[in-house]
């Protein structure tokens, strides 16, 4: 068994060593460097994103931290039209009427059930005071209509 290879010059026996030693360079580099970059990139994304999810839960932390210091706050009139229109419901009345020691809010909603329980999940994540009288949630149409009383304590002065 002779081989071609040493009956060629010498020169091209080195080029085409040379070649097949880059050639298995560039396989080795396609095979091993990019799927480690790809693993690095992946990794920095999943860093990131649990970077994100900290800082969420540390300001979570503190709100949670500073409302533990304070009692629960008192929601105003402005902050629960933000929490309705943010959780995706109607509001079709509000009344608002006082007696000699308590403030009472009526208010009937139209929305889904879920976007319901979602607003109360957010107001409470708020610690923000809710005393709940007369909820009646009745079906109407494609939507619930959604009946209830705020029911806030006068402070003594």
């Amino acid at each position: 068994m002779k081989s071609e290879f040493f009956n060629r010059p010498i020169w091209q026996q080195y080029l085409l060593s040379c070649l097949f030693l880059l050639s298995i360079f560039w396989i080795g580099y396609l095979l091993f460097i990019v799927d480690i970059e790809r693993e690095a990139e992946q990794q920095m994304q999943l860093y990131h994103e649990k970077k994100v999810e900290i800082e969420l839960l540390q300001a979570r932390l503190t709100r949670y931290q500073a409302s533990k210091s304070n009692s629960l706050s008192l929601i105003s009139e402005k902050e629960l039209a933000q929490a309705i229109e943010h959780n995706h419901l109607a509001l079709s009345s509000f009344k608002h009427y006082e007696d000699d020691s308590y403030i009472n809010w009526e208010i009937e909603l139209y929305g889904k059930f879920v976007d319901f329980i979602a607003l109360i999940t957010s107001l409470n994540d708020d610690y923000y005071y809710l005393d709940f009288h007369h909820l009646m949630i009745n079906k109407q149409d494609q939507q619930l209509q959604i009946t209830f009383t705020l029911l806030f304590k006068k402070e003594v002065k």
